[in-house]
């Protein structure tokens, strides 16, 4: 990535626009502590100043005003001039002591400059220099005498500048490790979206297994790549079931089109009487109601691989679905001369789509009645196990062989010994997709002898116990049911 494009993305502008918020905050702060700071050095100045002149009034109102005198020229003699400051005038105005010429008595504070100091006098680095302002204090003593206390403000201001010039380095410092913080944590994250622009240019591309790198951390950006690889994957996927079934409907259909096709020819060259194009009519229509049902069977697989029936989801009674699946198909059961029993234990609630549930159920049982010999049995229970619905439909039939059992969930897909009977290879694909809309896991194992299918809906909240009663329906030839409802 460019400077230009560092500084014009959207991540820096925002990191700028924290640290200035953050810098002016600061600023306000260091402010408010700086002016504090300055009322605290000041009313420090007036109380030593308040001290030092109420103790020489003391002073001359207990010993007198030779006392006084005493005082403060000893003060003169002990502080280098001029950090504080005394004058003494009588009466009638003329010095008596101090280190200040004579002045127009001021009563109450007053802020004054620094005298310059004797020719005689050294200098030092931290004397006040001449000019610098005093705050002083003057009172009328009771024999009309003037006395002045200052203390120089020097000091204070040079604290004063200290205190700026460390506020204003604080501030700056704050402001450029804002920025510095600010530019790293820009460039991390101007990374991570590089390599989010990075997949997608290579999914544009043409490469569909590529995703967006994680790095384990569990932060936001990881919990992006995890949706758009999720989302990728169910693109791919559902890219992948577009092909495939594409292919399967030219590899599928195909062959009935072209018998159709065939057969009308045959009819145009050879037929000529109306009873043999009737004839021909009916069976090229028998055709393509086959060849219409199989492109509906197909539409409903991808819509529900699409996850559009989300929206119809439900509470559903899975226990009157079974119930209801089982009685309309005991009277084909009876034809075909297999016995059918259902067992229902229990009221099972789950959050579906009651029409896939349905058909799930039917296709499930349809196919056991359609793919066992007469006189095998059919058994249709639903149960809970570990809390969770848990559907069964076991059979006593030939069974499928393990190494096709995960094929048969395939489109088109048939066994060899099962291409004779009517169908489309379509049902069991219907209802893996079905499972796996409502979050299910479909298995198929060996029922010793026949085939089991299972279907968990794993995930699905445990109903609430209550009362159980035991309800009967109607017996059908061949078919027995007990059922148990949770009410």
């Amino acid at each position: 990535m460019t400077l230009r494009n560092f500084f014009s993305s959207s991540s820096f502008r925002l990191v700028a626009w924290c640290a200035a918020v953050f810098g002016v905050s600061v600023a306000v702060l260091l402010l408010t502590v700086y002016w504090i700071t300055l009322a605290a050095i000041e009313q420090q100045l007036r109380d030593s100043v308040e001290r030092e002149s109420r103790l020489l009034v003391e002073i001359h109102a207990a010993r007198g005003h030779d006392a006084l005198l005493r005082g403060v020229q000893r003060r003169i003699s002990d502080l280098r001039s001029p950090r504080r400051v005394l004058l003494l005038q009588d009466a009638s105005g003329r010095l008596v002591a101090g280190n200040l010429p004579v002045m127009t008595p001021v009563m109450g504070w007053t802020t004054l400059d620094v005298p310059a100091p004797p020719a005689d006098q050294v200098v030092k680095g931290d004397d006040a220099p001449p000019g610098s302002a005093v705050i002083a204090l003057g009172r009328r003593l009771p024999g009309g005498e003037f006395l002045l206390v200052g203390e120089n403000l020097y000091r204070a201001e040079k604290a004063e500048e200290a205190i700026a010039l460390a506020f204003a380095w604080g501030i700056v410092t704050t402001v450029l490790l804002a920025l510095g913080g600010g530019a790293l944590i820009t460039a991390g994250f101007l990374k991570r979206i590089e390599e989010v622009n990075r997949t997608s240019r290579s999914i544009m591309d043409g490469n569909l297994s590529n995703r967006v790198p994680t790095r384990g951390s569990g932060d936001e950006m990881d919990q992006l790549a995890f949706n758009l690889n999720a989302m990728l994957d169910r693109i791919q996927a559902l890219m992948e079931s577009v092909k495939r079934v594409s292919d399967d409907i030219a590899h599928d259909l195909r062959t009935p089109l072209s018998r159709l096709r065939q057969r009308l020819e045959l009819a145009r060259a050879r037929v000529a009487t109306p009873e043999g194009y009737a004839a021909v009519m009916d069976q090229s229509i028998v055709e393509l109601d086959a060849i219409l049902e199989t492109f509906q069977a197909l539409l409903r697989i991808a819509q529900i691989e699409a996850g559009t029936r989300h929206a119809a989801f439900a509470e559903v009674d899975l226990d009157a679905i079974v119930f209801a699946v089982a009685e309309t198909f005991a009277p084909v059961a009876e034809d075909s001369g297999h016995k059918l029993q259902a067992s229902v234990e229990g009221s099972v609630t789950v959050h579906g789509d009651r029409g896939l549930l349905t058909q799930m159920a039917a296709n499930l049982l349809e196919n056991s009645i359609r793919h066992c010999a007469p006189g095998a049995a059919i058994a249709m229970t639903l149960t809970r196990e570990g809390g969770v619905p848990v559907l069964r439909i076991s059979d006593t039939g030939r069974g499928i062989p393990e190494a096709e059992r995960e094929k048969v969930f395939r489109r088109f897909y048939r066994l060899e010994t099962s291409r004779t009977t009517p169908g489309n290879g379509l049902g069991l694909a219907l209802v893996k997709a079905v499972a796996d809309l409502h979050g299910a896991a479909i298995e198929l194992s060996d029922n010793g002898p026949g085939l089991r299918v299972t279907v968990r809906f794993s995930g699905f909240p445990e109903d609430h116990a209550s009362p159980v009663r035991t309800e009967t329906v109607p017996e059908q030839p061949a078919f027995s049911a007990d059922r148990t409802v949770v009410s």
